[in-house]
């Protein structure tokens, strides 16, 4: 009795399998992502398709020659969407049917960037001499006090002194007979020595300690106001440039130019 029973339910499974639908039959969608403008491709794009309103999609990335692929897709209504930065975004519909291979082309138009406003500044260009060049440039990276012509037009001093009395620890001497301006020292009144100047890159005192022998004559017996184009004020050898050490370093140095081998032009 068993024999004939396993022989029923073999035959039962075989007609199982005649009677079952057929699986659907996948679906190749297959294109090349394409400049709208010009028609060269378009790599490293990004193809989306997705189902069900969204809740099904898949994406891939276009590849040198603009190519994308989707495998094995089932058959049925899909939204397709293109973009890649610097063009405007393509969407549409697409319906596939059963056991197809599907040819795309899609064409993606470039976007126009509004850029934020530039305001262009012009500047007057200056001739300097190769002294003055020096002075800019530490006076953008230098680490002193620095007094522009721009400043010295707005005080209208009388003296160069006149710009160098409100600087801190930089003392005036009193005015001496006879004399247009005063000298100027750092350090206590027990101990001061006077400060180093340099004109256009020369040294014009040999200053000692106060009350010593020196030749220390007023900054204002060689140079008018009218006259500097810029003044650099150190206080000590940690500041001071190399091209201005001397053996009274740390006393400070005041280094001052004049406007000649200036011009500007516009």
């Amino acid at each position: 009795m068993r024999a004939p029973r396993v022989l029923l339910l073999a035959a039962a499974a075989a007609l199982a399998l005649l009677l079952s639908p057929p699986a659907d039959a996948q679906t190749l969608v297959r294109g090349t992502l394409l400049d709208a403008g010009g028609g060269g491709p378009i790599p490293r794009g990004t193809v989306v398709i997705s189902a069900n309103r969204g809740r099904w999609q898949r994406a891939v990335q276009t590849d040198s020659a603009g190519g994308f692929a989707f495998h094995d897709v089932s058959p049925g209504p899909y939204r397709m969407r293109a973009s890649r930065v610097g063009y405007r975004e393509v969407v549409g519909a697409l319906a596939l049917s059963a056991d197809s291979v599907v040819e795309l082309e899609v064409r993606l138009a470039a976007a126009s960037v509004v850029l934020a406003p530039v305001t262009v500044v012009s500047r007057s260009t200056r001739d300097v001499s190769p002294v003055l060049r020096g002075y800019y440039a530490r006076m953008q990276n230098g680490a002193g006090r620095f007094i522009t012509r721009e400043e010295i037009e707005a005080r209208h001093p009388v003296r160069v002194t006149d710009m160098l009395r409100n600087i801190p620890n930089l003392n005036a001497a009193p005015q001496r007979m006879g004399r247009s301006g005063s000298s100027f020292s750092q350090g206590s009144s027990g101990d001061r020595c006077s400060v180093v100047f340099f004109v256009d890159g020369m040294r014009i005192n040999e200053p000692g300690m106060f009350g010593a022998r020196g030749r220390d004559h007023p900054i204002d017996d060689y140079v008018n106001a009218e006259e500097v184009e810029g003044i650099e004020v150190y206080r000590g050898e940690s500041d001071t440039p190399a091209e201005f050490t001397t053996r009274w370093v740390q006393c400070g140095t005041i280094v001052i130019w004049t406007r000649r081998g200036f011009s500007e032009r516009g």
